[in-house]
């Protein structure tokens, strides 16, 4: 019998699961957009691998490129997505081996079967499923994942502006309520006056806008002040503290609080790093 859980602790289990479906929801709005599923499809007309996008946990995200090797030889490949400085995400390839399949490759996955109980037919259908594994030179395989890496660069850089493009799955309300956030993002505004812009209540808008987007409005007004700010700050002349209010931001110290929260480093950080970055790239 499971015992009930008190208010707090009710409370505390909200306050975890609301994130994490936030956080999916992320994920799964970058997966369905333009961006990577136009490389998802190049990356397997050209490995005839499939790739996927994958939520990772927020206490234990992969830190590095992993490969891992499973029964009978057949590797995947892990590549972090970051945003800023925090892992969201990760791609995960298709599973490949390295090297031809043999009769010896295949006997030990027979063995788990057969002990397992699994009939004649349906090991033959797994020696199918095992022979139909694609192969790859492990030099072609290094490369494919060298792409990967440079890929996850740009996604990561691009998750939260691909997060304000209107998408096709969202619902005409959520649309909106984005082109109008986008178009008075300098300037200030409360979720009632952009529930009234899109003729909803407040109370039905942030619940449609947090299912659309995993966001909720203020949050999503934050990303999209500091993705434009993020822009501006690649001009040398300009100033953070003017670019701070010239994004929407009513405080300098708003400003550095939210991009420091979203972005995982500080604008002076942000700018450093973009300049080291141009840098690198000239003297290559």
């Amino acid at each position: 019998m499971s015992a009930s859980l008190n208010p707090n602790q009710a409370k505390r289990a909200m306050n975890t699961t609301q994130p994490n479906q936030a956080r999916q929801r992320f994920i799964q709005n970058l997966a369905q957009s333009d961006l990577f599923q136009q490389y998802q499809k190049a990356f397997h007309t050209l490995t005839e691998l499939p790739l996927a996008l994958e939520t990772q946990p927020e206490d234990h995200p992969i830190d590095q490129v992993i490969t891992k090797s499973g029964v009978a030889g057949v590797v995947e490949t892990l590549v972090p997505v970051r945003v800023g400085k925090t892992v969201v995400a990760a791609m995960r390839t298709g599973g490949v081996r390295l090297l031809p399949a043999t009769a010896e490759h295949f006997a030990p996955v027979a063995k788990a079967l057969l002990d397992a109980d699994h009939s004649a037919a349906e090991i033959q259908g797994a020696k199918v499923h095992f022979d139909q594994v694609p192969v790859m030179k492990p030099e072609r395989y290094e490369a494919a994942v060298a792409i990967l890496k440079s890929f996850a660069v740009q996604l990561g850089d691009n998750a939260n502006r691909l997060l304000f493009a209107n998408a096709t799955h969202e619902p005409e309300t959520v649309r909106n309520a984005k082109a109008f956030i986008m178009a008075h993002l300098t300037e200030s505004m409360s979720l009632e006056c952009v529930a009234r812009s899109v003729s909803v209540s407040p109370f039905h808008f942030c619940k449609l806008f947090k299912r659309a987007t995993g966001l909720t409005f203020t949050d999503f007004v934050n990303r999209a002040r500091v993705e434009k700010a993020k822009r501006m700050l690649m001009r040398p002349e300009a100033r953070i503290t003017e670019v701070a209010y010239d994004v929407g931001f009513q405080s300098l110290s708003h400003f550095n609080r939210s991009f420091r929260r979203i972005a995982s480093e500080s604008p002076s950080e942000f700018r450093m790093r973009m300049k080291s970055a141009q840098n690198h790239l000239v003297a290559a």
